[in-house]
């Protein structure tokens, strides 16, 4: 729906569908509340506004209507909550058959080693079509990568292993970022996942 506006990277991976549909129904959910707030509030405004020979009559609570609106937006959340624990679930459960590439941040770059040994500094290549695990640690301070068209994103932690997978749906090149201040020259600390056909 919105892959040819200049503001939204294009999914290129399993994952990013899934969560490209949970953002949009949550600004979806979010314009369609504001939208009736301020309905209510301006039809509230002017039915019960203050006229001259009018008096207020005191109304008592509904509880029917008192439940309502405990019980619809409970039902709303536990989707919402649902959803979200399903695609985090899934984000951080790679497929057992993953290839693995082993990842080492460092101010201010990537490094990424296949397991048949190949080396790369700020660039990663990979098949299309198969599931990529990053297992990855930091030499110096906390970093973060970021890839926009696959939809990841983890923190990369010195003295620790984390992890992120992905599988890439459309061969290119895409935009690999640091997504934590991690030093003066954070900015510069960027590359590129390519995608090629097997």
């Amino acid at each position: 729906m919105f892959q040819n506006l200049p503001f939204w990277p294009p999914a290129a991976s399993a994952q990013a569908g899934t969560v490209d549909a949970l953002y949009l129904f949550l600004v979806a959910l979010s314009v369609f509340m504001t939208v009736a707030i301020f309905i209510a509030i301006f039809v509230f405004a002017f039915k019960y506004r203050r006229r001259p020979g009018h008096k207020a009559v005191q109304i008592h609570g509904s509880w029917i209507l008192e439940t309502a609106w405990s019980v619809i937006p409970m039902g709303i959340f536990l989707v919402i909550f649902a959803w979200g624990a399903m695609i985090y679930y899934q984000a951080h459960t790679p497929p057992r058959d993953a290839d693995t590439v082993y990842t080492v941040a460092k101010q201010w770059m990537w490094k990424f080693q296949h397991v048949t040994g190949q080396m790369e500094l700020d660039e990663l290549h990979v098949p299309v079509g198969r599931d990529i695990k990053l297992i990855m640690t930091s030499q110096d301070v906390i970093h973060s990568l970021f890839v926009p068209a696959f939809r990841v994103k983890q923190d990369v932690l010195p003295g620790r292993y984390t992890m992120v997978w992905f599988r890439a749906t459309k061969p290119g090149t895409y935009h690999l970022f640091c997504s934590q201040y991690c030093g003066t020259q954070h900015s510069g600390m960027i590359g590129q996942v390519v995608v090629m056909t097997p």
